[in-house]
């Protein structure tokens, strides 16, 4: 499904799924931030209040949990993402005809 690390390839290499449909933008990010980044960021709220600890300890702990936190899952969301747009034909409100021209326009460039 992945081209590169958050890159969609063009088609799918064993179905050929064209997956120009497929916008997920910043989808991934925001679900990643919930999920993720607000739970840790309360965690390290309450270790600092609760601990006291030195600055080093959250830069050894907290920032790479966080990093690693928010980054790891994004693939993964951003393809379920795509999924559930494909499953849904999800399309923007009012783009039905937008839409029409332009794959009718990618399928006369093909011919």
């Amino acid at each position: 499904m992945f081209r590169k690390w958050l890159k969609l390839n063009d088609a799918c290499p064993h179905c050929h799924l064209d997956y120009s449909f497929a916008a997920p933008d910043d989808g991934p990010a925001f679900f990643s931030l919930c999920i993720v980044a607000f739970p840790l960021t309360f965690f390290v709220v309450w270790l600092q209040v609760a601990f006291e600890p030195p600055f080093w300890v959250h830069l050894v702990t907290s920032v790479p949990l966080l990093a690693i936190g928010c980054l790891w899952p994004l693939q993964y969301i951003k393809g379920w993402l795509v999924a559930s747009q494909y499953m849904n034909r999800a399309q923007e409100a009012g783009t039905e005809k937008l839409w029409e021209q332009l794959n009718r326009r990618a399928a006369e460039k093909a011919d």
